[in-house]
């Protein structure tokens, strides 16, 4: 639990450094709100904040093995409405191409959808060089958005009792 209120405060923190105003969505947490994230290499671990589905991979012998449900509180979902809308993901093309003359192996994704107002945006990454430091100004804050769900994610117990990894890449 302490782990869950530093990660928490962490984020918080995170929030307030992120100044930049949406003029899309609203400013309050509209009761519609979720969201979805995938990430990873070839895209295999993912989030849905609507039904919950938590995927550690799909890339498995039995990848139904890797699948469970973590159903997250009002404060923690109006939270990541506040960082999402703080990223301005309308401001961002659907199909995000952050360094086009960057290919990885395997191939990073990146992806966030947002669903709020009866309005959905996707903003997909499939190829992101995840260890670059190089990026800057508008796709440093959407990496840092992302992974900042994604690490709040796998530092909940719903992740932790996951099996550990059947495959693993360089």
């Amino acid at each position: 639990m302490k782990k869950f209120a530093l990660i928490l405060a962490f984020l918080m923190l995170l929030t307030s450094l992120t100044g930049c105003a949406n003029k899309i969505l609203p400013k309050e947490c509209p009761d519609d709100f979720s969201f979805s994230l995938t990430w990873g290499a070839y895209g295999t671990s993912s989030y849905d904040s609507r039904t919950g589905k938590l995927v550690k991979t799909t890339d498995a012998t039995n990848p139904e093995e890797y699948v469970t449900y973590l159903h997250l509180s009002d404060q923690t979902l109006e939270y990541f409405y506040g960082l999402l809308r703080d990223l301005d993901v309308e401001s961002f093309p659907d199909e995000y191409d952050p360094d086009r003359h960057t290919m990885c192996t395997p191939s990073s994704a990146l992806t966030v959808t947002v669903r709020a107002g009866g309005r959905t945006k996707t903003v997909m990454v499939d190829d992101m060089a995840a260890s670059r430091i190089a990026y800057i100004g508008k796709c440093k804050k959407y990496i840092e958005t992302c992974t900042a769900i994604r690490d709040f994610l796998m530092q909940t117990e719903e992740w932790k009792a996951l099996p550990e990894y059947e495959f693993f890449y360089d």
